[in-house]
């Protein structure tokens, strides 16, 4: 009898300990896994975001980007500048969510819990289906819904996250869940997929709609812009938009040429852009001018005019 009951005892402790090792380690590798795709996710989204913006931005002015040689670092700066306020909205909107989900389970009883997600995975479910039949028709004419920036691409990710929800509890509660383990891997993979081509979607529409602003409120302050005065050892040819070429009477000058009525844009990847003073979006010429020993720049106040000699 006491060995019998020896045996009885000493049973039930080991599949708990053989479970927590194989869990373990796999539950680890699976919070690691998720904290790196969505690291790696917000990256490319904040570089996808910051090249696109830049393209469109020098596309007002009619400069080609990759002329310009943007680096990694700026790229991605402007993909942050950008996605600041949407990131922060969207964070906010995630933790009231989860709060309020927090607060119910805390609130609520088993029973009133478990009514609760019953009646949350038809709703989910309709609402995912209603958003995906409103956004993907958009991908075929997406020209009327630009006055609404990465709000379709954003409305296809939540409509997939709501029907992964639904399909998840619809699966729990049929007793689907530990038959299908290796399935619920592949539509979790899946679902990763299309949220996040959604959330490049959103990310591309909106990315557009910033550059063009940001290229328009520039063209705005052009006139507020310092003056720029560009002394060139030789011969620029810059000319138009009230830009004047000056030839130093000195001849022991180290610069016999200077260009003035510029505005500087920007300087990346050894190139200037200059913009006239009077440079407009419908009738405007822009100079790339490579940055070299032979120039040399002098900044004044907006509207200030040089002298008509050297």
């Amino acid at each position: 009898m006491s060995a019998v009951g020896t045996r009885r005892t000493s049973a039930p402790a080991t599949p708990p300990v053989a479970d927590e090792t194989q869990s373990g380690p796999a539950r680890a590798l699976r919070i690691v896994a998720s904290v790196v795709a969505n690291t790696t996710l917000l990256t490319a989204l904040l570089y996808f975001f910051g090249l696109v913006a830049t393209q469109v931005f020098f596309t007002h002015f009619r400069v080609h980007y990759t002329l310009l040689g943007q680096t990694t670092d700026e790229i991605l700066a402007r993909g942050a500048d950008g996605l600041f306020v949407p990131l922060a909205a969207v964070a906010i909107a995630v933790l009231a969510v989860t709060f309020a989900v927090r607060y119910l389970r805390a609130r609520m009883s088993a029973k009133g819990w478990a009514a609760f997600l019953r009646v949350c995975t038809p709703v989910a479910a309709v609402l995912g289906l209603g958003l995906l039949g409103v956004t993907v028709p958009i991908t075929v004419n997406p020209e009327p819904y630009r006055v609404f920036p990465g709000l379709p691409g954003l409305g296809f990710a939540v409509g997939i996250v709501l029907l992964a929800f639904a399909w998840r509890r619809w699966s729990v509660g049929a007793g689907r869940g530990r038959r299908g383990g290796n399935l619920g891997v592949v539509e979790s993979v899946a679902a990763f997929l299309l949220v996040s081509i959604g959330l490049f979607w959103s990310v591309g529409d909106y990315s557009g709609s910033v550059g063009t602003r940001r290229g328009f409120e520039v063209e705005a302050r052009i006139p507020d812009m310092a003056g720029v005065v560009v002394y060139s050892k030789e011969s620029l040819s810059l000319a138009g938009g009230g830009v004047r070429e000056v030839v130093c009477a000195q001849p022991d000058s180290s610069y016999r040429y200077r260009y003035d009525g510029l505005k500087l844009l920007l300087q990346s990847g050894g190139q200037y852009v200059f913009l006239p003073a009077t440079w407009r979006s419908s009738s405007g010429t822009a100079f790339v001018v490579p940055r070299t020993d032979s120039l040399r720049l002098e900044f004044g106040p907006p509207r200030s005019r040089p002298p008509d000699t050297c």
